[in-house]
């Protein structure tokens, strides 16, 4: 007798969003699998963006379209051995945002990172990942913990970066990565005593019943081996409201689009007097330059700063001042994408120091003069 080919099976089923969740857990139960999602905005309807585009026809094919759950057939090439191979993803509408999904694929890590990953990572202008802060990759995990009763998640790999004093006595961010085999409170606690932040965790659940690893980058990105339902519940479903939140509040922030062409700041709360001394200046407009596909000008580096900042990949401008020692405003000028408003607030929040974002208001800031 044969061995019965349960993938296949489970492509040829037609899925609703509950059954495609359930269903991926179950598997679990009959393969030893890997499963990644990658929630994700998309400015317009993702099956009408790509199957609108006529140069995808040769790698992308729509294989199954029903009740939310789109299954798609990606081909590529292997970077190895030079072959051309294929793999399935789903598409998961999410049931309440107009156009936020997830990507799903259970084709393991070849097909994640030689194919899925770089296909949605190259239509940037029109597919926007998200950025999850070191607060809120904290809370999504003490939820997690919380809902299920778990008694201790265990970090088993991270990756960091520290705001560290050099042997010249000035501040630098150093990169990291380690094992630690923490405890989730002591690895946050071990990181906010080193003034850093995560960039990436894989844990594992000490009581569960497998030893299945889950990790989570800060884009919101998921790969987890079990315990499918549950993290599907505690971190796609969450990522997918945070990317909402951010596509409504980073909206509308071209003076194109505002009337009299009135500006939208945003303020970026560090929460601690980083500018207190002028040597920070540089270091800050240094990591401003270091954005990629952008150019950077300097009108005016001290006392205070005022930079412009041109986004080369959809044209969006900005102004950034530092006015006082704990705030940075950002001003977007003409245009300013959604795309192109994260993809600088994440530049800033992984190279330079996290804050809390805030809508600039004239009235509070008066009221503080």
């Amino acid at each position: 007798m044969g061995k019965i080919d349960y993938i296949s099976a489970f492509y040829n089923t037609d899925h609703d969003r509950k059954s495609l969740v359930r269903g991926i857990a179950s598997l679990f139960l009959l393969n030893k699998l890997t499963a990644h999602a990658i929630p994700f905005g998309s400015l317009i309807s993702f099956k009408n963006l790509l199957l609108s585009n006529e140069a995808l026809k040769n790698r992308l094919s729509l294989v199954k379209d029903n009740s939310g759950i789109q299954l798609y057939k990606l081909s590529y090439n292997d970077k190895d051995s030079h072959e051309r191979k294929s793999g399935h993803f789903f598409i998961y509408e999410h049931p309440d945002y107009e156009n936020i999904f997830c990507a799903i694929t259970i084709e393991g890590n070849e097909f994640y990172h030689n194919a899925l990953l770089p296909f949605l990572q190259n239509r940037r202008l029109n597919i926007l990942l998200t950025f999850i802060s070191h607060r809120i990759l904290k809370k999504l995990l003490d939820d997690f913990q919380s809902k299920y009763q778990i008694k201790k998640i265990i970090i088993t790999r991270a990756s960091c970066r520290l705001r560290l004093t050099d042997e010249d006595k000035e501040e630098k961010i150093f990169p990291m990565v380690g094992w630690p085999n923490m405890d989730l409170q002591e690895a946050f606690s071990w990181v906010y005593q080193n003034n850093g932040w995560f960039r990436s965790l894989q844990f594992k659940v000490d009581d569960a019943p497998t030893s299945e690893k889950i990790s989570l980058t800060r884009q919101g990105i998921i790969q987890t081996g079990g315990m499918f339902e549950k993290v599907f519940e505690s971190f796609v479903l969450p990522i997918c409201t945070l990317i909402q939140k951010n596509n409504e509040f980073f909206g509308n922030r071209s003076r194109k689009t505002n009337k009299d062409l009135q500006v939208k700041p945003l303020i970026i709360d560090f929460g601690a007097d980083n500018f207190a001394e002028v040597s920070e200046n540089e270091k800050f407009i240094n990591t401003i330059k270091q954005l990629k596909a952008s150019s950077t000008s300097v009108l005016h580096g001290n006392p205070y700063i005022h930079l412009s900042v041109i986004d080369y990949y959809d044209g969006s401008s900005f102004d950034l001042y530092v006015l006082s020692a704990s705030e940075l405003f950002i001003v977007p000028q003409m245009k300013g994408t959604v795309a192109s408003i994260k993809r600088l607030i994440n530049h800033i929040f992984d190279a330079y120091a996290e804050g809390v974002i805030k809508d600039y208001s004239e009235g509070f800031y008066a009221a503080k003069s």
